[in-house]
C-alpha cells in the first residue's frame, strides 16, 4: 500500500436528494456552482504543504454528484491539484457519478482531462426499489451507463449497491447481484442501509407506509453477496468492498491504513497522520469563510499515541489481512494480545475474530457484527 497522500474533493450538488441520504448535498444551481468551484480552487491554493503530504497518488471527487459540474469546471479543479501537489503520473483519479445523467461525450471528456476511474451510484437494479428511494435513473440506464463508460475507455469501474432496503426480499437481492456481476466491473461496494433521523425513507417506515426488513434477512443478503462475489473471482478486501485483483480502491484504502489525505470542500474530512479535521457542512458558511480568507475547518482532533494505535486496530480489522500483531507492536509499542486479553477472549469465544499466523482477523460471523468488534478497541 502506498504511503503517499490522497485528495478528497466534495461536490455538494445533486439533481435530486435521495430518500436515505445524509451527505452534505443540495440542488444544483449554476451560479452557486460557479461560486463553489472558485472557492474550492482558493482552498486548494491555500493548503499548507508538508513533505509527508506533498506527494499524491489518488484524487477522489465525491458528493453529491460531481458530474453535475461541467468538464471545464472539473478540469480546473484537477489542474489546481496538479499545480499545488506532486501528483504521481499513475495516480488513481476517481469521480462518483449517477447513471442516466451522463452522455458518451461527457464520459469522453472525463477521460480527456485525466479521470481513469468512475464509481456509479447504482444502489439497485430493481426499478421499484429505485423509485422508492427516489433515484433519478432506472435499471436499464444503470446498465447503459457502465457500457458507455467502457466505450469511452474506462478500464476501472465501480458500482455501489444498498442492501437492507424496506420491503427488500432475498430473491430481489439475488437478482441485484446477478445484474451487478453480469456487468463485470472491476469493483463493487455494498452498504447496509442506515437511516438518519430526518430521512424521508425513515418517516415512511414510521408512518407504516413501508416495512423495514428483519435483521436476519439483511444478514442473509450479506452472506449471499460474500459467496456470490467469491464465485465470480472478486476479492473481499474490505468489509463493504470487493475488487478484481489489483483494482482495490487506492483512495479508500488510505482511510483504513492510516495514510494521510487532503480534504477540500463542504463537509470534507482530512487526516495528516497527527490530526483529523473536517470542514463545515453548511455551504453558505463554507463560501463565506473561503471568500473572506478564513479557514472553513469546523473541527480539529489531535490524536495521541493511544488514539493512533487503537484506530490502527479497528480500521485494519476492516481489511482482509487484518492486523499484523508484530508490526503493530513494533510501531506502537503495544502487545495487542496482552493489552486486550479480556476483549480478545470474549470476541474469540463469540466466534467474531480469529488468529491466523500472528494476525488478528475478523471472522465471517464478525463481519456482520463489526461494530461490536470495533468497540472493544475504542
Amino acid at each position: 500500500m502506498s504511503d503517499q497522500a490522497g485528495i478528497y474533493l466534495h461536490i455538494p450538488f445533486c439533481a435530486s436528494r435521495c430518500h436515505y441520504c445524509n451527505f452534505a448535498t443540495g440542488g444544483y444551481e449554476s451560479e452557486l456552482a460557479k461560486r463553489y468551484v472558485a472557492a474550492l480552487l482558493c482552498e486548494i491554493e491555500r493548503a499548507g504543504k508538508s513533505d509527508a503530504m506533498c506527494k499524491v497518488d489518488s484524487i477522489y471527487f465525491g458528493g453529491g454528484t460531481p458530474t453535475t459540474l461541467s468538464i471545464e469546471q472539473l478540469a480546473a479543479i484537477l489542474d489546481a491539484c496538479h499545480q499545488k501537489f506532486d501528483v504521481a503520473a499513475e495516480a488513481e483519479i476517481t469521480t462518483e457519478a449517477n447513471p442516466g445523467t451522463i452522455s458518451l461525450e461527457y464520459f469522453q471528456g472525463l477521460r480527456s482531462i485525466g479521470f481513469n476511474r468512475i464509481s456509479f451510484g447504482v444502489q439497485s437494479f430493481d426499478n421499484a426499489e429505485l423509485k422508492m428511494i427516489d433515484r433519478v435513473h432506472n435499471a436499464q440506464e444503470a446498465r447503459a451507463a457502465v457500457h458507455l463508460a467502457r466505450q469511452a475507455g474506462f478500464k476501472n469501474i465501480s458500482i455501489d449497491l444498498i442492501a437492507g432496503l424496506p420491503e427488500q426480499q432475498i430473491t430481489t437481492w439475488q437478482r441485484n447481484l446477478q445484474e451487478a456481476f453480469a456487468l463485470d466491473t472491476e469493483h463493487l461496494s455494498v452498504y447496509l442501509l442506515e437511516l438518519y433521523k430526518d430521512a424521508p425513507l425513515l418517516h415512511r417506515i414510521e408512518r407504516g407506509e413501508l416495512r423495514a426488513i428483519d435483521e436476519d434477512v439483511t444478514v442473509a443478503m450479506y452472506y449471499a453477496l460474500v459467496d456470490e462475489a467469491a464465485r465470480h473471482g472478486y476479492e473481499h478486501y474490505e468489509l463493504s468492498n470487493w475488487a478484481r485483483p489489483g483494482f482495490e480502491s487506492r483512495h479508500n484504502l488510505k482511510y483504513w491504513t492510516g495514510a494521510p489525505y487532503w480534504a477540500f470542500g463542504v463537509s470534507a474530512a482530512g487526516y495528516d497522520g497527527e490530526t483529523r479535521w473536517s470542514n463545515t457542512r453548511n455551504i453558505h458558511e463554507y463560501l463565506q469563510c473561503v471568500e473572506n480568507g478564513e479557514s472553513p475547518v469546523q473541527e480539529r482532533i489531535a490524536l495521541d499515541d493511544e488514539d493512533k494505535q487503537s484506530e490502527a486496530i479497528f480500521l485494519k480489522l476492516r481489511l482482509q489481512d487484518g492486523v499484523d500483531l508484530q508490526t503493530h507492536q513494533t510501531r506502537f509499542g503495544v502487545d495487542v494480545k496482552a493489552r486486550y486479553a479480556e476483549e480478545l477472549t470474549r470476541l474469540r469465544e463469540a466466534g467474531l475474530i480469529e488468529m491466523q499466523n500472528d494476525r488478528l482477523i475478523i471472522s465471517r460471523a464478525g463481519k456482520v457484527l463489526a461494530n461490536e468488534v470495533f468497540q472493544a478497541f475504542v
